[in-house]
């Protein structure tokens, strides 16, 4: 019965190993940078630069990012490594399969619809599951 248990623990630590090694799991993702902090206009295009950063676990399949834009503008395009995401829906645009380790550029364009400040937060998703940190701030909008 002992060496039953010290075999299945054994393979037990073993497979355990081999999946940090290879990168599985749940993908956990960081999104690098800020918004910006100088005054955006009604009406006019605006762009949010970002880092998508898949830090841990497996591949983003698909990578997302979601946040609270709308209704406050109006999301035009997000791109991911400068290949158009789906379009913003539910709150979240996805774009293709990052790998586990990868970093791309996300940009976000934006044509803001009211004046005012508003808390914005923007986080990485895995199919519209939240999968890391995020970034958050004020933006202003004037008119």
């Amino acid at each position: 019965m002992i060496v039953f248990i010290v075999v299945a623990v054994f393979f037990d630590v073993i497979t355990s190993l081999k999946e940090v090694s290879s990168g599985q799991g749940p993908p956990q993702a960081q999104l690098n940078g800020k918004l910006p902090t100088g005054a955006l206009q009604v009406g006019h295009r605006s762009s949010f630069t970002f880092a998508l950063d898949d830090t841990a676990g497996g591949a983003m399949d698909p990578a997302c990012l979601g946040g609270n834009l709308t209704p406050e503008f109006q999301v035009v395009r997000i791109t991911f490594l400068g290949t158009a995401g789906g379009p913003w829906r539910d709150d979240r645009s996805c774009g293709g399969i990052l790998e586990a380790g990868a970093v791309v550029p996300v940009v976000i364009t934006v044509i803001p619809l009211h004046p005012g400040t508003y808390r914005l937060r923007l986080v990485p998703q895995v199919g519209g599951k939240p999968a890391g940190s995020g970034t958050s701030g004020e933006v202003t909008v004037r008119a």
